[in-house]
């Protein structure tokens, strides 16, 4: 009995972090005056001069905003929506919110219609006031007249389609109206007196990637993003005896990834680009991030799998890290030769905007297999079969995750929270992984992403690996499209070559024949695994998060893919 219960897929970790139970604002206020002067946050942007705001300034900037939205009508518990890129607006538009009581939501203008963003406002519902970056020749402030009428010189709203919002306020001033009403027109009363915080009162309102369908909205209490925070400078080994946590990051602030509760744990310095998503590729945004690394000699950086590959092959980077974080999706192996070369730990985190930051692993050696990861201090997991019960150790099945603080679910939308969530607090991810017997978690995909080919469950990551294999690949994303003819999954991928001359879609298949290695008598199975269709793009589709975009990489791929019944596969 006792050696059945030690086979199955749980894991548990001790929490022995001293994550400091107090507020965001406290903890701006603490480094502001320890060491006011300090730069807490430094923004480079591409062909311009970098910027910087230190700990002592936003501080007081934020304070005197909150004052002055309080004004204005926003009390505790307001919801305030915050649209922008990473700047020094945004940051003392999220803290003057925090110290005014209230809760920032964050939304992207990614979509030129404000249909995305419309729907996520409007979902989480109660948002009294938009705080908005105008944007490149007033772009988002374009998008917003779409459903808002504004007297832009008051910031009062006269009409909108988000009925709830009162105040529309511009980070900066318009650049096609002289009158407009921005942070720095807001009026304040010094004698204002802001409303205490407590830790369990919400401090961010993020999104969801949107990578399963429309982004859902999950809100993040002051402890619990707090606790985040603290989880990037576990998984990179850091501690107050290495000196100041200098750290380059350049996720957007609304992704939790990128939020910038690190700097104020530590008291560290986030050093990040405006908007990485200008960029019309991987290679030309890493070409300007390597700048930004050597030049600021940055100690310490998180970079997703894709831009820390892109980040290896770089020919004229020179720097050595002390530590780089990576996560994201599933972290190749041939990460860890670069150990002892281009920094000297390599920290892999997994996590969700659901589940925050749940499992991960320091590799200190290029010597070191890649054996998975553990679960983070404070954090359960389990592997859980079809029919709900946990899986023995070595079985794939679905990762659950248990943590304290814990997903609370879906905002405003309970129907979607009950899918994911159980009635004992497991979060459901959709990954497909298993507890191997180093007894760490290995994750090999979605769930909802395998393939169903000739009565054989196959994940697409499986074939990504094979494929990208070959030195000729730069990028692949594998998907399945239904065959007319045998009702059955057809396995296709799209890549992306680093020489277009070095690569066919015929010597990709052989290459794969190859490595798969399968036998004369099980020759059947290349057809499971080799993809019937090839489509080579110049580029792949990505979500807001930097993710590979599978279901809008289907969707450019179609048009090139026919079936086995001849039809060209439309839906």
């Amino acid at each position: 009995m006792m050696e059945e219960i030690e086979n199955q897929s749980y894991l548990r970790a001790v929490d022995n972090m001293d994550v400091p139970y107090t507020t965001l604002p406290k903890l701006l206020q603490k480094w502001a005056t320890i060491k006011p002067e300090s730069e807490a946050f430094v923004f480079y942007t591409y062909d311009q001069p970098k910027t910087s705001i230190t700990f002592g300034k936003l501080c007081q900037d934020a304070v005197t905003l909150a004052k002055g939205i309080r004004r204005l009508g926003i009390d505790k518990s307001d919801i305030v929506g915050i649209g922008g890129k990473n700047n020094l607006e945004w940051l003392v538009s999220t803290f003057a919110v925090l110290f005014a009581g209230a809760c920032p939501m964050y939304f992207t203008f990614h979509d030129k219609t404000g249909e995305g963003m419309k729907r996520i406002v409007n979902k989480v519902g109660g948002c009294k006031m938009l705080i908005i970056d105008p944007g490149l020749d007033d772009i988002h402030w374009k998008i917003c007249q779409n459903f808002l009428q504004v007297d832009a010189s008051t910031g009062a709203v006269e009409e909108s389609e988000i009925p709830s919002v009162r105040w529309v306020l511009l980070t900066t001033a318009l650049e096609s109206c002289k009158q407009c009403f921005t942070m720095k027109d807001v009026i304040f009363d010094e004698n204002t007196i802001l409303p205490e915080i407590d830790p369990e009162d919400t401090a961010a309102i993020l999104q969801t990637s949107g990578s399963t369908g429309f982004p859902k909205a999950v809100k993040y209490s002051h402890y619990r993003i707090i606790k985040c925070g603290l989880h990037f400078a576990f998984a990179l080994d850091w501690n107050p005896e290495n000196g100041e946590f200098i750290f380059f990051n350049d996720r957007p602030f609304y992704w939790l990834g990128g939020y910038p509760s690190f700097s104020l744990v530590t008291g560290g310095k986030h050093i990040t680009q405006t908007n990485m998503l200008t960029f019309s590729s991987i290679p030309e945004a890493m070409m300007f991030t390597s700048e930004i690394v050597q030049n600021e000699k940055v100690p310490y950086a998180f970079f997703i799998v894709p831009f820390l590959l892109e980040l290896l092959m770089l020919k004229k980077f020179t720097w050595t890290f002390k530590g780089v974080l990576t996560g994201g999706q599933p972290v190749p192996a041939s990460c860890l030769s670069a150990i002892g070369k281009v920094y000297n730990i390599l920290g892999v985190l997994y996590g969700s905007t659901e589940a925050a930051f749940n499992i991960g692993k320091i590799y200190r050696s290029s010597n070191d297999k890649y054996v998975g990861l553990s679960a983070l201090p404070g954090v359960e997991i389990k592997i859980v079969g079809e029919n709900g019960m946990m899986v023995p150790i070595g079985t794939k099945g679905e990762l659950y995750v248990r943590n304290v603080p814990s997903f609370p679910g879906y905002l405003n939308e309970p129907e979607k929270t009950a899918k994911v969530l159980t009635d004992s607090g497991w979060y459901k991810t959709d990954d497909f992984a298993q507890v191997n017997s180093d007894r760490c978690v290995e994750i090999f995909g979605r769930v909802s992403d395998v393939m169903e080919i000739a009565g054989a469950k196959i994940l697409p990551s499986f074939v990504e690996e094979i494929i990208k294999k070959n030195k000729a690949v730069k990028e692949a994303v594998v998907f399945s499209v239904k065959d007319t003819l045998h009702n059955d999954d057809m396995p296709c991928a799209a890549v992306v070559r680093t020489d277009e001359k070095a690569l066919t879609e015929h010597s990709l298949k052989a290459f794969m024949k190859k490595e798969l290695q399968f036998s004369q008598e099980a020759k059947f199975l290349e057809s499971i695994y080799v993809p019937k269709h090839i489509v080579f793009h110049k580029e792949l589709p990505k979500t807001p998060t930097g993710k590979s975009d599978r279901s809008k990489t289907r969707d450019i791929s179609l048009p090139y893919i026919m079936t086995e019944s001849g039809e060209i596969q439309n839906s």
